[in-house]
Formats: C-alpha cells, structure tokens, sequence
C-alpha cells in the first residue's frame, strides 16, 4: 500500500478513536447503536441530494462553457471526484479534468475553471448555510464564518482582476503558467454574476442538506438541538477542516464540530457520536461512491469524435 494512503488510514483511524474517547468511548458507542436504520438512511439520501445538486451544478457549468459530454460520461467523472474528497481543501477533484480529458479530448484548460468555481461557490454556499442561524451563533462560529466571507471576497476580486495573471510568473506555479493562462477566460466567464448566483444557488441547497443530515442524526440519537443551530455549526466546521490542509479536513472539521456543538448544549457524548455519524454519511460516503464512479468509468470506452463545441468569442 501507499505510504501516503496508509497514514491517511491511520489519520482517520485515529481521529474516530479520539472522538469516541472523547466522549467517553462506550457512551459515544451507546449513543451511535442508539441511532435508527431509518434516521441513517434517511441522512445518507440527503447526502446523496448535496451530491445530485453538485452534479447539476458542474453540468450547469460545463453547458455554460459549450462543453457536450454525454450526460451518463459527466454524471461518472463527476461522481469519481467524489473519490478526492479526502484530499486538502477538496484540491483533488481537479482529477475530474484529466478524467475528461482522457474519455473525451477536452481540453483540461478549458475544465479547470469549473472545478474551481465549483470549489469558489461551495464556500459562498456553506457561509450562506452558516449565517442561517446568526443570532443564535456562538462567537467562534461567528468569527469562522467572518474570516471566511472575507477571504473569499478578496479572492474573488483578484482572480478576476488583470493582476491575476501575474501568478504564473512565480517559481512555485511556473509548471502550471500554461494552464492558469489559457483557463483565465473561461474562469471570467463563470465568474459572471448570474452564473454565479446559479451556481451558488445549487450549492446552498446541496450544503443544507448535508447540514439536515448532521440534525437529523443528533435527533436520531435523542439529542435536541434547534436546526438553526446545528446548519451553522456545520458549516462553520466544514470551513475550518478546508484551512487546516489536512485530508478531507480532518482533525479540523471534527475539532471544531465537537467543540461548537458542545458550546451549543449537546452533551459530550452526543456530540461525539454526532460528529462520527456525519462524518461517515458524508465524507466516507462520499469517498466510496467516488471509488465505485472510479471502477465504473473504466469501463466507458473513449469517445473519439467528441461532439465539443468551441466557445464563440
């Protein structure tokens, strides 16, 4: 096995241990066996939604951009994304651009910018999410939720100002100066506010519903808190695990879900438990319906003629 899956392994080993340690590992174990098959599925369906409207999205996008792949290919190379989850800030899922580019000739230039949109209007969405509940919000959400509008509101104005382009000169990104070159256009494109508002519109649906999940499972196991409090803490918890450059977020998101849930009431096993539960119903899951897209899209024969159009200028 690869030394940078083995550790990731125990990363995430590690990180369930401690959190039902946490909250006192056979409470935490009661409070999970607790937790009705139906509440589990129910949570795993609103994962599967958040990944539908993604989906959506990222053929909204592709559209957008006059790029025609066939709907079951995109639906595949999408879903294989998924797979990358676990890597920093979701980084990754620029895989999704060599996937395509393998099956069908498009260029990956012309795909980068909607896996980075993608990315850009996730955090749009999750902050959207976050400020559900905002009077109810404990300061450190609050403060999360702050820094994160902020930082990306200047990212947003400098990627799509002349100064922009400059980037490629650094060393650091010297090997990608063809690409972040040729992609500036379609990045502009996307960048455009009512395809933004489209784009952030599905994803603060699809981020409700993994926060629906995250309530839906602490009221699984008999604890009551308030919906406007469990979407921000999610979202707040998200946005920490996306800085911290761990794999899928972790140590981070888990951290701080724990600690703001507990601020929020909900008793240290149940949090603990709450925290697991989430965690599995949406990044796991996550990871292991992107390895069945992975295996499944081998079997796509490659598409020779591509029906691509090009974008009119």
């Amino acid at each position: 096995m690869n030394t940078k899956w083995l550790l990731l392994a125990v990363l995430a080993v590690g990180v369930f241990v401690a959190l039902a340690g946490y909250g006192d590992f056979s409470g935490t174990v009661d409070e999970i066996g607790s937790l009705p098959v139906s509440y589990l599925f129910a949570a795993l369906g609103l994962a599967s939604v958040n990944y539908f409207l993604r989906f959506l999205r990222w053929a909204f996008f592709l559209k957008y951009l006059k790029i025609d792949v066939p709907a079951n290919l995109s639906a595949l190379v999408f879903l294989s994304g998924l797979a990358m989850s676990i890597t920093p800030g979701k980084a990754g899922e620029l895989v999704k651009c060599y996937l395509l580019n393998s099956r069908t000739g498009v260029p990956v230039s012309r795909s980068a910018p909607v896996v980075v949109m993608e990315r850009l209007t996730d955090v749009i969405s999750v902050i959207i999410l976050g400020l559900t509940g905002f009077a109810l919000l404990p300061a450190p959400v609050i403060a999360v939720l702050a820094v994160a509008l902020a930082l990306t509101a200047a990212g947003m104005m400098f990627a799509v100002s002349r100064q922009a382009s400059r980037l490629t000169a650094l060393p650091i990104l010297s090997r990608w100066s063809a690409l972040l070159r040729d992609s500036q256009e379609e990045f502009k494109d996307l960048a455009a506010p009512r395809v933004m508002v489209v784009g952030v519109a599905f994803g603060a649906v699809a981020w409700f519903a993994e926060g629906l999940a995250l309530w839906l499972l602490l009221k699984g196991i008999g604890s009551d808190i308030a919906l406007v409090r469990a979407l921000p803490i999610y979202a707040a918890a998200t946005l920490v695990g996306a800085v911290t450059a761990l794999p899928g977020g972790l140590v981070g998101t888990e951290g701080s879900m724990l600690a703001f849930l507990q601020q929020s009431g909900v008793t240290r096993a149940a949090a603990s438990a709450g925290t697991v539960l989430v965690r599995l119903v949406t990044l796991w899951f996550a990871v292991a319906v992107g390895l069945l897209a992975l295996l499944a899209l081998r079997r796509v024969p490659v598409i020779q003629d591509p029906a691509i159009q090009t974008k009119e200028s």
